[in-house]
């Protein structure tokens, strides 16, 4: 039988065990809170840089094109079956929630969509995937090396998965947040792709509100 003094110890253990699971728990809970309620993360490192890109109507972009406007970008792929689609539906939410809270930043801010799939995502099937969603938001595509080279410069991972479906379709696995750039292309935050459109939007006001 146990003695006295190990079941003692037996218990303490237990409780400990069951204080770090509680701990990592609420940990947990805070954390997912946070991004929910619009907890942004700014980089030491450089993000964002100059891009030579094609619209969804074929025509070359680059960031002197959107020079002395704001960007809201969001890195994905229209073949995406659900973070995509509701990341587009959040920006467009804040965009309309936008200008309610402070019509001269909803005026001036330009949303911006870029594939990270440019084998697929041609300028017609962005113009058609994007017909559904904000019509302020502009999508941009272009040959692996320009999407490799915009990737890099904004920090963004993104890897094709090896498995694909009997149609030869695979998924992407990106990296899913909202970068604000300023209306010289110049970082100012990136917001996670969980929050809601009325927090978003208010992020986007403040930031904005500062840079005027």
């Amino acid at each position: 039988m146990m003695s006295r003094n190990v079941k003692t110890s037996l218990i303490f253990a237990t409780l400990g065990m069951a204080a770090i699971v509680l701990l990592l728990l609420f940990e947990l809970r805070t954390a997912r809170t946070d991004a929910r309620q619009g907890a942004e993360t700014r980089l030491s490192a450089s993000i964002g840089g100059a891009f030579a890109l094609t619209d969804q109507n074929g025509i070359r972009r680059s960031q002197a094109d959107f020079a002395g406007r704001p960007m809201l970008i969001y890195f994905g792929f229209t073949y995406c079956p659900d973070v995509c689609p509701t990341a587009l539906d959040i920006m467009g939410g804040a965009l309309d929630a936008l200008q309610q809270r402070d019509a001269i930043a909803h005026e001036r801010l330009q949303p911006v969509f870029i594939s990270v799939d440019p084998a697929r995502d041609t300028p017609p099937v962005l113009r058609d995937y994007l017909a559904y969603f904000h019509p302020r938001l502009s999508g941009l595509t272009g040959s692996q090396a320009d999407i490799d080279a915009v990737k890099s410069a904004f920090k963004i991972y993104a890897a094709r998965g090896a498995a694909e479906d009997e149609n030869g379709n695979y998924n992407v696995d990106h990296s899913s947040f909202f970068y604000l750039m300023d209306e010289n292309n110049r970082y100012l935050a990136h917001f996670d792709h969980a929050i809601t459109p009325e927090i978003l939007a208010e992020k986007l006001a403040e930031k904005l509100s500062e840079e005027r």
